[in-house]
């Protein structure tokens, strides 16, 4: 857990320069990022404030809302334990300059939270968007997208989240940062989690040991990841250190920056679909540097043929199985990704399948022309977004010319002096070109018509 320095700590770090290696999920969006400061009421009509960062027209402060970012899904996130929600204003402004809205409670921030108040409150934020969203008169009416909501937080804030995804249908899904352990357990809450949920940690934590998140990530019956940072420690996660800070080996700068392309990639594709990121999270892509996750999608894939090969104008099939591990019911929805070729899937979407079901595609690959190259192709969970990617490679050669008798490449004297010897009845000889059983003039002027 977090001691809070309460005299001074240094500035936040508000921006930070990725290695290539992190891709572009690690660098800032096109929008500039405001913020402002809410009061929110609970249902017993006591209030608390919240801190929200959103897509903005300007970076000063209560700036308007960037119309081209709405409807914006959003993200409530808690803080950890005794640590100021602006330690966290990297992270955040980093997602809102992507067009998400991230609203995060300042309360529960004395000695003694209670965290099931705390998990209220994470939830009582997203009513509020909601509440906003229609009241005509807020400044973001209209701005939110109520289906897109995910919960989040640091520590004590990470356990929180998942007590409240644990609780709320609206909630899509659950990325967390060091989740501790809570009172009720998040542990035991995890187990009713049914939506996508990524834990992250730092190895050299020693705040909240990786364990102890490990523990609601193997309670987790839905599609779970398990990611850890090499490197990572529990304040590598906020933006300056305070009393009571633990280090890893890694800069706090390189923490945080694979802390954004994790949260965004994993955010991206579970509220905005995003298939280019689904292949990075569901095993497809190439990971975060320095990073290693463990998965679980609740599904199997399998390609009966991952590398297929065969002449350009032909059509190339392969089978694709899907099976549900559950713990839910669910269609599947097959995809591919941008190729050389064209892919198709028979059928487009499975029926719904039941715990330990499986669907069988049949993956057909075509070109017109030669090309080789491969294809990221998912399984799309239809109940919740998530699923399993694999690559295909499909190799297209040139066609055979059938007139080409000797196989030198081209069509010249020596096919036609095979051509020649083989004239009159040739069941199944290669000069019988056009494969009438006779070799005639016919095939004499196809082979004339290829000659060169």
């Amino acid at each position: 857990m977090l001691l809070r320095q309460t005299l001074l700590r240094v500035a936040a770090v508000t921006a930070t320069f990725a290695s290539p290696a992190l891709a572009d999920n690690s660098q800032p969006g096109p929008y500039p990022v405001s913020q402002r400061t809410v009061t929110v009421t609970r249902a017993n009509n006591t209030t608390f404030t919240a801190q929200i960062r959103y897509p903005a027209t300007s970076s000063a402060a209560t700036s308007p809302f960037a119309a081209a970012a709405a409807p914006a899904p959003a993200l409530s996130f808690g803080h950890g334990f005794l640590t100021a929600v602006d330690l966290y204003d990297s992270t955040m402004d980093h997602l809102a300059s992507h067009g998400y809205i991230v609203i995060a409670t300042t309360s529960e921030s004395s000695l003694f939270p209670s965290h099931s108040n705390f998990a209220l409150d994470i939830r009582q934020c997203l009513t509020w968007l909601e509440q906003q969203n229609t009241l005509k008169t807020s400044w973001l009416v209209g701005r939110v997208d109520s289906a897109r909501f995910a919960v989040g937080g640091h520590s004590m804030g990470g356990g929180a989240a998942a007590l409240a995804a644990a609780a709320d249908a609206r909630i899509k899904c659950l990325v967390t940062l060091a989740a501790a352990e809570t009172n009720p357990s998040a542990a035991a809450a995890a187990a009713s989690v049914q939506v996508p949920s990524r834990f992250i940690v730092g190895s050299q934590d020693t705040i909240v040991a990786p364990a102890t998140t490990q523990n609601q990530y193997n309670a987790c019956d839905a599609p779970r990841q398990f990611v850890t940072i090499a490197g990572g420690s529990h304040c590598g996660f906020i933006d300056s250190a305070i009393i009571a800070c633990d280090s890893g080996s890694i800069s706090r700068a390189d923490q945080l920056a694979k802390t954004r392309a994790l949260m965004l990639e994993f955010l991206d594709t579970h509220l905005r679909g995003d298939a280019s990121d689904f292949a990075a999270v569901w095993g497809a892509g190439a990971p975060v540097a320095g990073t290693t996750t463990t998965r679980d999608a609740r599904t199997v894939l399998t390609l009966t043929d991952g590398a297929l090969n065969g002449a350009a104008g032909t059509e190339l099939v392969t089978t694709m199985s899907v099976a549900n591990i559950g713990p839910d019911a669910t269609a599947i929805r097959p995809r591919a990704g941008t190729a050389p070729f064209a892919v198709t899937f028979e059928p487009a979407e499975s029926g719904v399948l039941a715990t330990g079901a499986t669907a069988t595609f049949t993956v057909r690959v075509s070109s017109p022309v030669a090309v080789s190259g491969a294809v990221v192709v998912d399984a799309v969970r239809v109940r919740d977004g998530a699923g399993a990617a694999r690559s295909l490679s499909a190799t297209f050669t040139p066609p055979t010319n059938p007139a080409d008798l000797d196989g030198d490449g081209g069509v010249g004297s020596g096919d036609l002096g095979i051509l020649l010897s083989a004239w009159g009845a040739c069941s199944g000889c290669a000069a019988d070109i056009d494969g009438n059983g006779e070799v005639n003039g016919a095939d004499l002027a196809t082979l004339l018509s290829s000659w060169g």
